[in-house]
Formats: C-alpha cells, sequence, structure tokens
C-alpha cells in the first residue's frame, strides 16, 4: 500500500524529559530545542504521531509524503499574545528533522518528502489555527492539491494534535477529497497502538446509500446499480455481509423489470444460492416473473405506467397506456375465443394476425379484410373492432366497458402522433386528450386510476400491489446498517 500520512501539530506533540515546557510557550520552547538540537534530539519523544509513524511502520506501509500542518500567526502588535506564543510551526521543524534522520519509530524519509503546512488565509497570512471556517477552508485548498498529486494513494490522518477547529477541519475535507481512501488513526493516550477508522467509508456511506434510495424511489435502477458498483465497498460497509451481497442482483432485477425483460429478471435472482432472512421475499419476486399470466403482465404494465406517471416521464407513459389498451382488447378477444397467429402461422395467442379459418366461421366482415386469402394483420383498430362485433349486442356493462376504453382513444392518438413531430409531451395536453379540451392539468392523475378499474373490470380482480413498492422496501431493509 503506498500511502501519505497528514498530522495536526499541537503543544502536545513533542515533548522532552530534559528540557521540560513548564510555563514556557510552544514557540519559545521549540525555538529553543532547535537551537539546542544536537544536545536535546535523543532526549525528544512524539507520544501521539510517534504512535501514528510506529503503526505504519509495523505495518510496512510505505509512505511518499508526510504532511506536518502547524500554526504560525503574525506577531502581536503590543508583543504579549498567548495564541500566538502557542504556534507549533518550529515543533514541527522539530518533528520533521528528527524524521528525516530517523529518530522516528519509521524509517529516515528525505526531507523533500515531508512537508510543513501552516493554517493560512486566502491572502497568504498566517491565521488563527482556532478559526473552524479558516482552518477548514485552508485544508480543502491545500488536501485538493495533494490528492492531484497522489490520486490513489491511502490517506492517514493523524488528528490528535492541534486545536479542535484543526481536527474538525482535517477530518471534514479529507473524506471530502480523499473519499474511502481516508483513514484516520486513534490514538488514546492509554493505548501504545492506534486504531485505523475508515472514516471516509463511514461518513460517505450514508450519502450514498442515500443516493441508492432516491434512484430506486424515482425507479432509475440503472442508475443505482452504476453507484453501487463504483462505491460497494463504501456502502457495504457495517452492513450486514449477506444483505450486502443482495443488492446488486436486486438492482439487476429491478432494472429488468422495469423494463419487462422478465428473462433477464429471473437469471438475476437465479445467480442467489441463499437469501438468509430475505429468502421468501426474493422467492416471492422471483415467482412473479416465472410464467406469468396475461393478467399479471397487464398488470406490470398499469404499474409500469404509474410509475412513469409519477417520475413525469409523459411520452414514455404515454406509450405503456398504448400498451396496456391493445393488449387488453386482445385479451377480451381472446376470452370470446378469437385466434392468432404469429409470422410462422402457428397458432398463438399474442401473434400479429388473426387466423384466417377462425375469421371464415364469423358472422361479419371487419373493415380492413379485404384479402379473404390470407390472415388479416393486427393493430389497435383491427382490436377495437373486433371485440365491438363480439360483444354485439353488448350487454349495460360491456357497453360501459368500451366506453371507458375509447377514452383512451385521444391518448393513442397523442402518442401516434409523437414520432410524427418533435413536440414534447406535457402534463395539460394528457389531461386534455384524455378529459376534454376544457379540462385542467389535474385531470391527467385520473388517468392511472383510470386504468385500474379497467384492469379490475376486464379481469375480474384487484390490481395487484406495485412491484416496484415491494423492490424498493427490500432495498431498504439491506441498506439498514448492522447494530
Amino acid at each position: 500500500m503506498n500511502a501519505i500520512l497528514i498530522c495536526n501539530v499541537g503543544g502536545r506533540d513533542v515533548v522532552s524529559k530534559a528540557f521540560p515546557k513548564d510555563n514556557i510557550g510552544e514557540r519559545t520552547w521549540a525555538e529553543t530545542v532547535l537551537a539546542r538540537y544536537h544536545e536535546l534530539y535523543t532526549t525528544l519523544r512524539l507520544p501521539i504521531i510517534g504512535k501514528a509513524l510506529q503503526y505504519l511502520a509495523e505495518r510496512q506501509i510505505a509512505l511518499d509524503h508526510v504532511i506536518l500542518i502547524a500554526s504560525d500567526q503574525p506577531p502581536p502588535p503590543d508583543g504579549n499574545d498567548q495564541f500566538w506564543s502557542s504556534d507549533t510551526i518550529h515543533s514541527a521543524a522539530i518533528i520533521r528533522r528528527l524524521l528525516s534522520e530517523g529518530h522516528t519509530p519509521y524509517p529516515a524519509l528525505p526531507t523533500e518528502q515531508i512537508t510543513i503546512w501552516t493554517i493560512r488565509n486566502e491572502r497568504d497570512r498566517g491565521c488563527d489555527p482556532s478559526d473552524y471556517d479558516l482552518t477548514l477552508r485552508f485544508l480543502e485548498r491545500q488536501l485538493t492539491k495533494l490528492q492531484y498529486q497522489y490520486p490513489q494513494h491511502t490517506a492517514f490522518l493523524e488528528v490528535t494534535g492541534g486545536t479542535p477547529a484543526m481536527t474538525t477541519g482535517l477530518l471534514i475535507a479529507s473524506t471530502e477529497v480523499f473519499g474511502s481512501r481516508a483513514e484516520v488513526l486513534s490514538i488514546h493516550p492509554a493505548q501504545e497502538i492506534p486504531i485505523a477508522l475508515n472514516t471516509g467509508k463511514r461518513l460517505l456511506a450514508t450519502p450514498l446509500r442515500a443516493t441508492l434510495r432516491s434512484n430506486a424511489a424515482t425507479y432509475a435502477y440503472a442508475a443505482a446499480a452504476r453507484t453501487f458498483l463504483e462505491q460497494e465497498a463504501i456502502i457495504t460497509d457495517r452492513l450486514d455481509p449477506k444483505a450486502a451481497s443482495l443488492i446488486d442482483p436486486l438492482l439487476a432485477y429491478a432494472h429488468y423489470r422495469f423494463n419487462f425483460d422478465f428473462a433477464n429478471a429471473r437469471k438475476a435472482l437465479a445467480k442467489i444460492d441463499h437469501a438468509g432472512p430475505w429468502q421468501t421475499e426474493l422467492a416471492t419476486l422471483q415467482a412473479q416473473v416465472v410464467s406469468p399470466d396475461r393478467r399479471s403482465l397487464l398488470a406490470e404494465v398499469v404499474h409500469g405506467a404509474a410509475a412513469r406517471y409519477e417520475i413525469g416521464l409523459y411520452a414514455d407513459f404515454l406509450v405503456q397506456v398504448v400498451r396496456f389498451e391493445e393488449n387488453l382488447l386482445r385479451y377480451l378477444c381472446l376470452l370470446q375465443g378469437a385466434e392468432f397467429r404469429n409470422r410462422r402461422g402457428s397458432s398463438d395467442p399474442d401473434g400479429p394476425y388473426l387466423a384466417r379459418e377462425w375469421l371464415q366461421q364469423q358472422p361479419f366482415t371487419l373493415s380492413r379484410d379485404r384479402d379473404r386469402q390470407r390472415d388479416l394483420p393486427v393493430d389497435r383498430s383491427v382490436l377495437r373492432e373486433l371485440i365491438g362485433h363480439l360483444l354485439y349486442p353488448p350487454n349495460h356493462h360491456q357497453q360501459a366497458l368500451l366506453q371507458a376504453i375509447d377514452r383512451l382513444g385521444e391518448l393513442v392518438k397523442r402518442r401516434n402522433e409523437l414520432t410524427h413531430h418533435l413536440e414534447g409531451v406535457q402534463k395539460i395536453g394528457l389531461a386534455r386528450a384524455f378529459a376534454g379540451q376544457q379540462a385542467s392539468s389535474t385531470a391527467a392523475d385520473q388517468i392511472v386510476p383510470h386504468l385500474q378499474q379497467l384492469y379490475e373490470a376486464v379481469c375480474k380482480q384487484p390490481l395487484p400491489p406495485s412491484p416496484y413498492q415491494q423492490i424498493n422496501h427490500l432495498l431498504e431493509r439491506l441498506l439498514q446498517s448492522k447494530e
């Protein structure tokens, strides 16, 4: 592992039993140590940074750069400022010298690989290291440059030294810049070896999981899958291992199912050997895409239309409305005994042709049936005319059903017209196509309930729950951190 070490330098980071600090300010004490360095260097200790260096040395982590963050404020006008006297610029210089000469738990590093940063404002003037805003902005600027220099390195952070503003600033800025490559070395006075905390993962996990939830809520399952693929290590941090292993196949399943690709949806979940506590839910989702009957597929189209309307994909919504209307008409025709064929001439309920032999047995002739030697090509207008004949004379309920289906006619025209111009689809246009030219845009909100009513009237059963809500609820459970 190639790494950089970034350390906050405070007044407790360099000490000497031979030369105690007593009431000497940090700046003066460190200046004196530098002046007497050859006399004192063997007595110097690094109680905080030394533990970080020992941790890295024992793990044979290659340090390509060490950053020492110190303070160096301008001298006070009256010469009496306790904050100026506590600056650590010279303390950092002591640490750099000890490290470059090999007097620390880590092997010696060339001096050019050890850099001292002093907290400075935008005018490059030393500033108060207790100022949270200035310190954070300084670190954001500096760390961004450092990240460009080391784009693949792990950034180990020693945050214990320095002011609270330096600790907070280093944690926030490093996580922003280095992301999951930022690891904090938690150093406790009573512990000899620090603990590595991957704060990058922990701090980024929450917003990334929120992104997955947001993607799923808007049915952008492909985007969620890409995010998960790119950030899997962060997203799955502290998740149940089994739950973490189910997220990718669930998102793949959701993406395929949202696009009515049931074959690949089945394959996505078939890769799971055992799903632990989530086995029943996944088995239910898998069963829904194994040989679904026509009523199940019609329900799928209604839910697909509802989802697209909900997120404002009005052109795609119109496609689902047309798909539902035509397939609902086909289903009604099938219930009345109509026979269809595919292009190979075989019987097929989803075929694009009405069987000639069956047509010849009917007491009516369809208006577009002009070639009595061939099967008749089918579209929604042919199906609508056909069901009108098959249900003639319609009873009261049948007549009401056909009128309800015909309410979708103008929406179908809107969808067909989309291919002939470059105009957009707006909610008000949907409303007026469905409820008349005087309708307000809110009338469009009644289209999906109308589809549901048609489904229930034809299929003689309630519309099943939305599969996408089932998927999203399961995803939410999988994303719950372990206690």
